[in-house]
C-alpha cells in the first residue's frame, strides 16, 4: 500500500511539473510577411459559340423554284438574290396589266385632245409606234456599232500579234497541246488494255481465276471477240508508243501529225476492245464465287474507261481542228481587219440615217397629236384619271406578287443552308435557306453568386475544346440579361460575349467554350490570404506578431480575388507579420 501512494505521488508531481513548463515557455507561430502585390478576381463559365443573328428564309407565296442562285457559304449583302420561282403566269399578268395602264392613258389622252376615240387614238398609236420604233433603231444600231467596234479591236490585236510575229506561236501552242494530249492517250489506252486484261485474263492469267469459267456464259463468241480485240488493241498501242515515246520538245509538225494518226487509231481500237468487254460482262450471270455486286464493280469500270475514251477521241478531233484553225487563222487576220473597219463604218452611217429619219417621223406625229387635243371637262377628266390610277396601282399589286417569288436576303450575311432545289414545288411555309450572321457570339448562363462581379465591358478570354487549351480568343461582354433562368434549382443570368479576333480560326455554331471573365484587377496593394482574418464583435481584424508580441489590428477589407486572396485597404503595412496559425509542439 505505501508503494501504491508513492508511485500515485510522483504521477501527480509530473503532471505539475510539465503544466509549470509549458506556462512559461513562450508559443511558436507559422508566421507570412505582409507584401505589397497584385489581385485578380475573376468568373469561369462554360458556354456555346453561336451566330450574332440566324434567320430561317421562306418564300411569301406558292410554286416551282427558277433558280438557286446562291450555295451555302456564301457572303450575301442585304438585298442579294438568293433563289427564285418561276413566274410565267405572273410575267403574263403583269403584261396585261401594263397593258391596261397603257389603254387607261390612251383613254385619258383622247379625252384630254377633245377628238374622237377613233382619231385620238390613231395618233397615240402612231405616236407611241414611232416613239418605240426610234427607241428599238436607237437600241438595234448602238449594239451594231459596240459589235462593230469590237470586231475591229479583235481583228486590229490579232493582226498586230501577227506582224509582231506571234501568229507562229498560236500554232506551235497548237501542237503543243496536242503532244501534251498525245501523251495523255498513251496513258488511257494502256488503262483499257489492262482493264480488259483482268477480266478476259490473256497476259494476266490469274486475275480472272474465280470467274474464267463462267465468263460470257449467255454468249460464247462474245469472249473470242473481246480477245481478238485485244490483240489487235495492243498491237496499235505497241505501234504508237514507238512514235510517241520519241517525241520531245523539238519534234518537227510532221512527227507529231503521224503520232495524231497513231493515237486516233489506238483510241478507236480501244473503244472496240471496251465495247467487246462490255458485251463479254452483259452475257455473264453471277454465280458461284462471282456475286452480283462483284459483277456490276467490273462493269462500271469498263464504263469509266469507255468515257475516258471516248473523251480522249473529241479531245484529239477537237485539238486537231485547232491546229487547222490556227493556221486558217494566220491568214485571215489582214482581211478580217478589213473587213471589221468597213462594217463599223457602215454601222455609223446606218445608224445617223435611222436616227434622222425615225426622229422626224416622231416629231410629225407628236405634232399631230397636239393639234387634236382640246380641253375636256374637269369631271371627265377625274373618273379617266382614276381609271388610270386603278390600273396602275393592279400594275404595282401584281409586281408586287412577282417580288413575292423573289428569296432575297434580308441583312447582310452567310448562307448557312440551302434547302431547295431547281424545280422543286415549295410552300410558303417551307423553309428555303437558313443566313446567318458571320459575327459570332459566345452565351453563357452565370449563377446569382457570381453576376454582380461581371459588368458590360468586361474583358474575357475564350478557349474552345474543338482548338484545345492551346488558342485563347479575346472577348469583351457585350450583354447581360435582367431575367432569370433557373437550372436545377439554381438562379443563372445569361451573359453575352462578343469575339473580338478569332486569330483565324473558323467557328461553328454550337461549339464549346470556356470562359474566363476579368472583372476586376488591382496592382501594388495589399492583399492576404482569406484564412487569416477573423472576426470580433466590432469587425474585421487580423493578428500580428510585434517584437514577440501579439497585437490585434483591425482592418478594411477590399476586393475578393483569386486564390483565396482578399485586398487589405487598411490596417497593415508592408512588412507587418501576419500570424497564420499557433504551432503546437
Amino acid at each position: 500500500m505505501p508503494y501504491i501512494v508513492v508511485i500515485f505521488l510522483f504521477i501527480i508531481a509530473s503532471i505539475v511539473f510539465a503544466q509549470y513548463k509549458k506556462g512559461v515557455q513562450a508559443p511558436t507561430y507559422e508566421i507570412l510577411p505582409v507584401e505589397i502585390g497584385n489581385i485578380i478576381q475573376t468568373v469561369d463559365a462554360t458556354g456555346s459559340v453561336e451566330s450574332a443573328q440566324e434567320i430561317d428564309l421562306q418564300f411569301e407565296t406558292i410554286g416551282t423554284v427558277k433558280t438557286v442562285d446562291k450555295q451555302a457559304n456564301d457572303i450575301v449583302k442585304a438585298g442579294d438574290i438568293i433563289a427564285t420561282l418561276d413566274t410565267k403566269n405572273i410575267d403574263a399578268q403583269i403584261a396585261q396589266a401594263q397593258a391596261n395602264v397603257s389603254r387607261a392613258y390612251a383613254d385619258l389622252q383622247t379625252l384630254r385632245a377633245g377628238s374622237t376615240d377613233a382619231q385620238i387614238q390613231s395618233y397615240i398609236a402612231a405616236r407611241d409606234k414611232t416613239k418605240a420604233d426610234l427607241a428599238q433603231i436607237q437600241l438595234t444600231n448602238d449594239k451594231a456599232i459596240q459589235n462593230a467596234q469590237a470586231a475591229v479591236d479583235t481583228a486590229q490585236n490579232n493582226l498586230q500579234q501577227s506582224q509582231a510575229g506571234v501568229t507562229s506561236q498560236i500554232i506551235q501552242d497548237a501542237y503543243d497541246d496536242l503532244a501534251a494530249l498525245l501523251y495523255t492517250v498513251q496513258n488511257d489506252v494502256a488503262k483499257a488494255l489492262t482493264e480488259a486484261d483482268n477480266i478476259l485474263g490473256i497476259d494476266n492469267t490469274l486475275a480472272n481465276d474465280e470467274y474464267d469459267n463462267i465468263l460470257g456464259a449467255l454468249n460464247g463468241t462474245s469472249v473470242t471477240q473481246a480477245k481478238t480485240n485485244y490483240y489487235q488493241t495492243k498491237q496499235k498501242k505497241q505501234a504508237f508508243d514507238l512514235v510517241v515515246n520519241d517525241m520531245s520538245a523539238v519534234s518537227t509538225h510532221a512527227s507529231i501529225d503521224s503520232s495524231a494518226t497513231q493515237a486516233k487509231e489506238a483510241l478507236q481500237s480501244a473503244r472496240e476492245l471496251l465495247f467487246s468487254v462490255a458485251a463479254v460482262l452483259d452475257s455473264t450471270v453471277p454465280v458461284g464465287t462471282l456475286s452480283q455486286a462483284e459483277l456490276d464493280v467490273l462493269k462500271t469500270g469498263v464504263e469509266t474507261m469507255r468515257t475516258s475514251i471516248a473523251t480522249d477521241i473529241v479531245s484529239l478531233t477537237n485539238s486537231i481542228q485547232g491546229i487547222e484553225t490556227a493556221n486558217y487563222t494566220v491568214a485571215s487576220y489582214d482581211i478580217a481587219y478589213e473587213k471589221a473597219v468597213e462594217d463599223l463604218k457602215h454601222a455609223k452611217q446606218k445608224a445617223l440615217i435611222d436616227i434622222d429619219a425615225y426622229t422626224a417621223i416622231l416629231h410629225q406625229a407628236e405634232a399631230n397629236l397636239a393639234q387634236a387635243k382640246n380641253p375636256p371637262r374637269q369631271s371627265e377628266v377625274a373618273v379617266y384619271q382614276a381609271a388610270l390610277a386603278s390600273a396602275q396601282a393592279s400594275v404595282a399589286q401584281v409586281q408586287a406578287s412577282k417580288e413575292q417569288s423573289i428569296l432575297r436576303a434580308p441583312i447582310d450575311g452567310m448562307i448557312g443552308k440551302i434547302d431547295i432545289k431547281q424545280g422543286e414545288y415549295v410552300t410558303s411555309q417551307r423553309l428555303a435557306a437558313k443566313l446567318v450572321n458571320p459575327d459570332f457570339q459566345i452565351t453563357v448562363d452565370i449563377p446569382e453568386t457570381d453576376i454582380t462581379k461581371i459588368s458590360k465591358g468586361d474583358k474575357a478570354s475564350i478557349t474552345l475544346d474543338a482548338f484545345g487549351d492551346g488558342i485563347e480568343l479575346s472577348a469583351i461582354t457585350d450583354q447581360i440579361e435582367q431575367g432569370e433562368t433557373v437550372i436545377q434549382d439554381v438562379i443563372y443570368y445569361t451573359v453575352t460575349l462578343h469575339i473580338e479576333d478569332t486569330l483565324g480560326k473558323e467557328l461553328l455554331n454550337g461549339m464549346t467554350a470556356d470562359v474566363v471573365f476579368y472583372t476586376e484587377e488591382k496592382n501594388n496593394v495589399i492583399a492576404i490570404p482569406q484564412r487569416v482574418i477573423k472576426t470580433n464583435g466590432i469587425g474585421k481584424y487580423v493578428r500580428i506578431l510585434r517584437n514577440n508580441v501579439v497585437e490585434e489590428i483591425p482592418v478594411t477589407l477590399g476586393l475578393r480575388g483569386d486564390g483565396g486572396l482578399v485586398e487589405i485597404v487598411s490596417g497593415l503595412t508592408e512588412g507587418m507579420n501576419l500570424i497564420v496559425k499557433e504551432i503546437e509542439e
